[in-house]
């Protein structure tokens, strides 16, 4: 007799749901309608509901009473929260995959930083997978697996709830090599300060775009 490992097909159809939320294949504020998104996905509603139980868990989706599940929406201020977590978490894990001195690991960073920045080059690119990878590659190479969890999340949230990336695949492209150059170099201090600053950019974006909705709902307010 035959058994199906419901567990390891939730944790395939977990995976899978994850990428389409970072990729924008469900957008934040979508309904997810069960019977259509296992229908697509070829699963049954068993592991889907698994998926979904574990992606609630980790803020990506929520559950509405009477309404039912939603890819999550964040406000700017919340984004800007977000950031905040990503400042103080992301500098930690690239000092320690600095520290780690792993050659294998800190190569393939260079390499997902050379993907990223040949993918800056074509026309109208959409960075927000390369750029998930690029982070995700560094949090692996932290050898922290919370890290990693919380960090796949929140980069998510991060890109998925702000259309995009903050800044242009140039910019970022240049701060990506100089954080990878300085890992695979070892050097535990630069390559921590590369990492704030390429956060700290984004999240002063984000900042002023809190600021300016607040100026125009006061301005409107006022009216």
């Amino acid at each position: 007799m035959y058994k199906i490992d419901y567990r390891a097909l939730g944790n395939q159809v977990y995976t899978l749901v994850k990428h389409m939320i970072l990729v924008g294949e469900l957008e934040p504020g979508q309904k997810l309608v069960q019977d259509e998104l296992a229908e697509r996905l070829g699963v049954s509603r068993t592991p889907l509901l698994s998926a979904l139980s574990k992606l609630e868990k980790e803020m990506l989706v929520k559950n509405v009473a009477r309404r039912g599940m939603f890819v999550r929406r964040f406000n700017a201020e919340e984004v800007a929260q977000v950031y905040e977590v990503r400042l103080r978490l992301e500098p930690y894990a690239t000092r320690q995959a600095a520290r780690a001195r792993n050659d294998a690991a800190a190569e393939e960073i260079v390499q997902r930083a050379r993907d990223y920045a040949a993918l800056a080059d074509q026309p109208n690119p959409d960075m927000r997978e390369a750029d998930y990878e690029f982070h995700m590659c560094i949090m692996r190479a932290s050898g922290n697996d919370l890290v990693f969890n919380i960090g796949s999340s929140y980069n998510i949230i991060a890109v998925a709830n702000t259309l995009g990336l903050m800044k242009t695949p140039e910019e970022s492209a240049r701060e990506h090599t100089a954080i990878a150059e300085a890992i695979l170099a070892r050097d535990e201090i630069w390559a921590m300060r590369h990492m704030f600053h390429h956060i700290d950019q984004a999240r002063r974006k984000v900042l002023a775009k809190v600021e300016a909705l607040t100026a125009e709902a006061t301005e409107t307010a006022e009216r």
